[in-house]
């Protein structure tokens, strides 16, 4: 339980840090910033993927890393709702991850770590923007 503990508290610093970070920006550039590392984010599942050489997980990283790019790419376009709900939707495929579901091999800290950081993330998005 600890170790759940542990890895939410770090997802909420790292959380509230990266929005300190961004706010301290003029408008419009935070939702640029925050559209871009939801494009970031998405990618790095598909990075461990193609670290384990599995054909079929690296295709199933690609495709889900394509969705929230497009999630990005509307959240740039139209309004940053979209990056929010991609956001929210990506902490949901973390925590896919951690179960094991998806058998993309990462480390253990990793998806319960970034599902708290993206819902805190996508909840300020939405709440604030």
């Amino acid at each position: 339980m600890k170790f759940y503990v542990r890895t939410a508290v770090a997802g909420i610093l790292l959380a509230i840090l990266t929005i300190r970070g961004f706010v301290l920006f003029a408008s419009p550039i935070p939702v640029q910033l925050f559209t871009l590392f939801l494009a970031y984010t998405a990618c790095v599942y598909l990075g461990a993927a193609l670290s384990d050489s599995r054909v079929r997980w690296i295709s199933i990283e690609f495709l889900l890393s394509t969705v929230f790019y497009v999630f990005a790419v509307l959240g740039l376009i139209y309004s940053p709702v979209w990056v929010a709900i991609g956001f929210i939707l990506h902490g949901v495929w973390d925590m896919l991850h951690h179960p094991r579901l998806i058998k993309t091999k990462v480390v253990r800290w990793f998806p319960p770590l970034c599902a708290v950081f993206d819902w805190i993330v996508g909840i300020y998005i939405l709440v604030f923007y």
